[in-house]
């Protein structure tokens, strides 16, 4: 290995190494909620800060999402969970970043295609504390609401719920 290379290598960790370092989970930033199943809540990203940058928490990293963000914890008892952020596109571009538990420096899931609603969903979540980052890009900061949608009842609980009428009409 040449002198020259060696030092690119050692740069470029040195670099990985500090990239890694300003990835420190949600800590000193505002976390709103909690929320849970049912909840619908509207946010604000024009007065927050800039801590995080989409699929990273803690600093910057890449700079695409280089506008104020909010973070939201989500207290989850676990089963399908779907989150959907809505806002007007017409002059608010917001993202939606799904942190899982045990995982606070990198988003899991993500939903960021500016069509005025993202959705994220996953099937069997464990239970636990999410966090849910809403993040915007510079000069598009805005309005939102965010709702944690309560899964619809199963084919078979509809079936067990016409049964029960059922049975009950036959008296």
């Amino acid at each position: 290995m040449t002198r020259s290379h060696a030092a690119f290598v050692l740069s470029v960790g040195a670099a990985l190494s500090f990239a890694g370092a300003a990835r420190a989970g949600f800590g000193g930033q505002t976390i709103l909620g909690p929320l849970t199943a049912g909840s619908s809540v509207t946010g604000d990203t024009t007065n927050s800060t800039d801590n995080n940058d989409g699929w990273f928490s803690g600093g910057p990293v890449f700079g695409i999402w280089d506008g104020n963000d909010d973070v939201w914890a989500l207290d989850w008892v676990g089963g399908f969970l779907r989150i959907d952020l809505i806002y007007d596109n017409t002059f608010t571009d917001v993202d939606l970043f799904l942190y899982v538990p045990g995982n606070l420096d990198e988003s899991s899931a993500d939903s960021y295609g500016n069509t005025g609603i993202d959705t994220v969903t996953r099937h069997n979540a464990a239970a636990g504390t999410y966090y849910i980052l809403v993040d915007s890009t510079a000069g598009a900061e805005g309005e939102y609401s965010l709702r944690i949608i309560l899964p619809a009842p199963g084919a078979g609980a509809a079936m067990l719920l016409g049964l029960g009428a059922m049975a009950r009409r036959r008296r």
